[in-house]
């Protein structure tokens, strides 16, 4: 007897989550994934659907439909494709188009390569590779893998080389991982494979889980005052938290949470009305070459993306940071017809903060921006009005998220842009004069 939908509908709820349709003996024969339980299950049930046959059939031999929540989208997802590869679910099979789903793969090396296929079967190397999914959004998946890569660099080459590749280049890979004849020590090659573990637990699903394992070895480095190690636990909490978080789609809480940091933010500063706009700023070069920096704005503590701009280094020769920082503000400053914003963050310490102040004292006359820098290393921020910089573990946690979400993001805008120019430049054929 077909699963009767309408008494059910109403207790189906609008959160993302997993969903089953079951027959008589509650046998799974299909798992889906939802951003909105109610809404992606009632959609198989209005007038004038167009299903495709497999589809109506299952319908037909359903009996009824169960449920499991889930915080976010991108969680649904992981427990969707753990789920199908745990059950094998009929119609899972029937209406699954190997063209379109992607599993992820790490080799069995010493230092396993990750890649990616939609046709794992068809891979003659697959008793050599350990496959994660099916993934039924490869683009959120990938975009995932990215995010994490800078906190937990893995390898994708394809052969071993005599040099260092890119990646390492850039901190995406470790570098020692696909050289020939590698050097590696004992201690590298447990850092690698820790990595390896972490994403395949992530992908997995189980994040809440690495969550909580880093929270708890977190206060246990502070404990014994191991605070650089701390730290990086830190990073890798929020990191997690923030990836998960921008897949959510109840925004609303992300808004709410920065609202409250502006207003603590206002405070912290003594500012007169309530910050607008805030600009973050970071440099990206390798040893002074192809250096670029970013600019990128928030709006009432939501990215802008549409105001972000990108910046060449046209003046500093060499490492110098701080006076890319200060060409990149200069020039920023002399924009009159980008609006003014009410804060800067840049990311650095109290050189990169005087560095942002001349260039700014210099270029505006009225009108001028609080600025305020941040330490990554130190995890501090420091004010011009305050000789001490505040440690950022001890400020409000909505203050604390806002301010890392714009560091963070100039960071990855200012990466962004330097890998476009650094592969330009790799791919570019030399001309007469070198150049």
């Amino acid at each position: 007897m077909p699963v009767a939908f309408s008494s059910l509908r109403d207790s189906l709820p609008q959160t993302p989550g997993v969903y089953f349709f079951r027959d008589h003996k509650n046998h799974i024969l299909y798992i889906g994934k939802a951003a909105n339980l109610r809404a992606r299950v009632s959609s198989y049930f209005l007038k004038g659907a167009t299903l495709e046959a497999a589809k109506r059939r299952m319908l037909r031999e359903a009996d009824h439909i169960t449920w499991e929540e889930t915080e976010t989208e991108i969680a649904a997802l992981l427990l969707e494709a753990a789920l199908i590869k745990k059950h094998v679910p009929p119609f899972n099979v029937v209406m699954r188009d190997d063209k379109q789903y992607l599993f992820v793969g790490f080799t069995k090396e010493q230092f396993s390569r990750m890649v990616f296929t939609h046709q794992p079967i068809s891979l003659v190397i697959r008793k050599s590779i350990d496959f994660i999914g099916p993934f039924t959004e490869a683009g959120i998946i990938k975009k995932l893998l990215r995010s994490l890569r800078n906190a937990f660099p893995y390898c994708t080459c394809k052969n071993l080389h005599a040099k260092r590749c890119q990646p390492a280049e850039l901190g995406l890979c470790f570098g020692f991982c696909c050289l020939k004849n590698s050097q590696a020590s004992k201690e590298e090659r447990a850092a690698y494979q820790k990595n390896i573990r972490f994403l395949k637990n992530v992908l997995q699903g189980k994040q809440k889980q690495l969550v909580g394992r880093f929270r708890t070895d977190m206060k246990q480095k502070s404990k014994h005052r191991e605070f650089e190690a701390a730290a990086h636990l830190r990073d890798y909490v929020y990191a997690l938290e923030r990836i998960f978080l921008h897949h959510a789609p109840l925004k609303s809480e992300y808004t709410s949470e920065n609202q409250k940091g502006l207003h603590q933010l206002r405070l912290l500063l003594g500012l007169p009305g309530y910050p607008k706009r805030i600009e973050g700023y970071d440099i990206s070069n390798i040893q002074g070459t192809h250096a670029v920096g970013s600019m990128v704005v928030f709006t009432d503590g939501i990215a802008d993306k549409s105001a972000y701009r990108k910046f060449r280094i046209r003046t500093v020769k060499g490492a110098n940071d701080t006076a890319m920082l200060r060409e990149v503000l200069t020039r920023r400053m002399r924009h009159s017809d980008w609006p003014l914003p009410d804060i800067i963050l840049i990311d650095g310490g109290r050189g990169q903060l005087n560095a942002a102040l001349q260039a700014i004292t210099n270029n505006l006359e009225t009108g001028r921006p609080s600025v305020i820098s941040i330490a990554k290393r130190e995890e501090e921020l420091y004010i011009p009005e305050r000789k001490t910089p505040f440690k950022l573990q001890e400020m409000p946690r909505s203050l604390l998220y806002l301010i890392q979400q714009v560091r963070n993001e100039a960071h990855r805008f200012a990466i962004s842009y330097y890998r476009k120019r650094h592969k330009k430049y790799l791919t570019a054929v030399p001309n007469s004069s070198g150049t």
